[in-house]
């Protein structure tokens, strides 16, 4: 890949966007031959380590999807942190998510049956379960896809794998995918709904929501109703990465778009940040 078409911006499916062509052609010129030498060079040699140690990152996360800990704060923590240093250690930010989507997967399934219409033993259900999932070990990529499947997608896969040894190409397994998806609503095999949110929302949400309460005596109809408007606007936020759904919507865009939308994730920390700072919780004493 040239420098030219390295730094062309692209489209949300990953296409070049054809109204920076020229521009991006300029900036290479200007930049010159030695530095377009170099940084390929750079491209070339992180690309490859990449590819290299895609396996070594893919065990990673899948022994932090092993091992017994609190998955409302433990894990929660962990994962967060091990993301940020995935990407510190080298990996692109779209392959980290394929990382920790296709670990979390591997790590949920294996060494668990799975329901099957013929009779096996458990021990053979368990063994055929762990054979399936180590083919597909191999391809960060093609695990990642099984991830994002629904579970009669996952199944038609292992059986065509097990029954005729079958192995989907990485193409057959996006075209399957985009056919059957995995639920939206679906998350670890359960459904989180608003009505719950309140039990499994941090402490530092919690605070946020306390501090919006309503008061008992409020007499101005039109105020309760903004701030319930309010509370429920804050509670939506912070259910998106509470309960894993910004996450599951993530994995709708191309590996490029993902890293584009995390970046402007990123940007949006410090604004938030200043706004806290500046606007102070309001305490009120009620009347008695």
């Amino acid at each position: 890949m040239s420098l030219r078409q390295l730094i062309t911006p692209k489209n949300d499916d990953g296409s070049i966007d054809h109204r920076y062509v020229l521009i991006a052609k300029e900036i290479a010129e200007l930049a010159g031959e030695r530095v377009e030498t170099q940084l390929r060079k750079l491209y070339v040699t992180t690309n490859n380590l990449e590819k290299e140690s895609a396996s070594a990152g893919l065990q990673l996360v899948i022994a932090l999807f092993s091992v017994p800990m609190d998955e409302r704060y433990e894990r929660s923590k962990l994962k967060k942190h091990i993301r940020e240093q995935l990407q510190e250690i080298g990996f692109k930010p779209s392959k980290v998510s394929k990382l920790m989507k296709a670990g979390e997967f591997y790590a949920r399934l294996h060494g668990r049956r799975y329901d099957e219409f013929e009779y096996f033993t458990e021990t053979e259900l368990i063994k055929r379960q762990n054979s399936f999932l180590d083919e597909y070990f191999k391809n960060v990529s093609k695990l990642y896809e099984l991830s994002r499947m629904s579970d009669g997608a996952i199944d038609l896969v292992r059986r065509e794998f097990l029954d005729d040894n079958k192995v989907y190409s990485q193409a057959e397994l996006e075209t399957l995918c985009q056919s059957s998806p995995k639920d939206e609503h679906e998350r670890r095999g359960r459904k989180r709904s608003a009505t719950n949110f309140h039990e499994i929302r941090p402490t530092y949400a919690l605070a946020a929501h306390e501090s919006l309460a309503v008061m008992d005596d409020a007499v101005d109809e039109s105020v309760i109703e903004k701030q319930e408007s309010g509370q429920r606007l804050i509670k939506q936020f912070f259910q998106l990465f509470v309960s894993g759904e910004i996450e599951h919507r993530l994995d709708g865009f191309t590996p490029a778009a993902q890293a584009d939308l995390i970046d402007e994730i990123k940007a949006g920390i410090p604004l938030l940040e200043e706004f806290v700072a500046k606007n102070k919780t309001i305490e009120v004493i009620p009347f008695h």
